[in-house]
């Protein structure tokens, strides 16, 4: 009976001291954080192969930065490009064509992971209509690291 209560007791202790350890500190690494990190995995695929679009996360935000707007820029994604990772890896572009003969996008997604930001552009008729979820950053240049 004394042995068992002396494993009862040293049961206690062991979960006292766990309880008042302080957790570890994660590592910070380079990989990329937030809900759109995940994305980076998909360079040199095709957004519909990776269901980018499908996606609740990207779809879900989409929906609230395009409103009304949303089935419009649908339609406008049939047929796409594979995706491009730039910038040091921090910059999602997917562009997306409207018909068949992919001569010129009739929209385009560009994601920035680091900034957790979105911006989309798809053309109604000659003109160019443009939406982010982010107003106040600067959406970023295309070109290449």
């Amino acid at each position: 009976m004394k042995a068992k209560s002396l494993v009862v007791a040293f049961g206690l202790s062991l979960l006292l001291y766990a309880c008042n350890t302080k957790p570890r500190q994660e590592v910070q690494s380079d990989n990329p954080k937030g809900e759109l990190a995940f994305l980076l995995q998909y360079e040199g695929k095709l957004p519909s192969d990776v269901g980018l679009l499908r996606n609740q996360v990207v779809q879900r935000r989409l929906a609230n930065m395009l409103k009304d707007s949303f089935q419009v820029f649908m339609g406008k994604t049939v047929y796409d490009r594979p995706i491009e990772i730039v910038k040091q890896g921090q910059l999602l572009i997917a562009q997306f064509f409207s018909d068949s003969d992919r001569a010129m996008p009739s929209a385009d997604l560009v994601i920035d992971v680091e900034q957790d930001a979105m911006w989309v552009e798809y053309l109604s008729g000659d003109t160019i209509i443009e939406f982010t979820d982010h107003p106040s950053l600067k959406k970023p240049g295309m070109n290449a690291d």
